[in-house]
């Protein structure tokens, strides 16, 4: 609560915008973001199941899918600025300050609810996104370095120096091969 000079509190003001007929369709647009967002999640999760069970055949499969998501959350997105270009052409207002932050604090009522459930949801997403992506990372290096692990165990690892003094890497033999003979 604010206090005004005299040292009593005041009241704040949020100024509510009129309603706009692109407002349906922005809260229609956010759903079908949302939905694409939870779909990115899964397939992530999916990716992150086969990356811990060692199934690594299939994971440029999901990888593929998780690229098909983001193309297609791109594609939203565009449409998303589309609309909010016409809310704030609507409002008098410059489209990058209709952040969805402004939208739960200005847009008239249904709408304000709406944009606000959107908004939590979108924050609780997006962390959740994030830290499935961190997982991923590590048990995909991990992995990555298993297989390093066991390359080298087969493969000699063989290097010289040149005549100037730098460390050349010879062309390396199997030592399986090598033992075998």
């Amino acid at each position: 609560m604010l206090k005004s000079p005299t040292g009593r509190p005041t009241v704040e003001v949020v100024k509510t915008h009129a309603a706009s007929p692109v407002l349906p369709d922005l809260v229609a647009q956010l759903g079908r973001q949302r939905q694409l967002v939870e779909y990115l999640l899964f397939k992530l999760l999916e990716a992150q199941l086969l990356l811990s069970s060692d199934q690594a055949a299939f994971v440029p499969i999901a990888m593929a899918e998780i690229e098909s998501v983001l193309r297609r959350i791109r594609e939203e997105e565009e449409r998303r600025e589309e609309l909010i270009s016409s809310l704030a052409e609507d409002w008098g207002m410059p489209p990058h300050d209709l952040k969805l932050a402004y939208l739960t604090e200005h847009a008239p009522e249904p709408y304000r609810t709406a944009f606000s459930e959107h908004r939590r949801t979108f924050m609780s997403l997006v962390d959740q996104v994030e830290k499935v992506t961190r997982d991923n990372r590590r048990l995909a290096t991990e992995g990555l370095g298993r297989v390093q692990a066991a390359l080298s165990g087969l493969v000699e690892d063989a290097s010289t120096y040149s005549p100037e003094g730098r460390v050349e890497k010879l062309v390396t033999r199997p030592v399986t091969h090598d033992k075998v003979i």
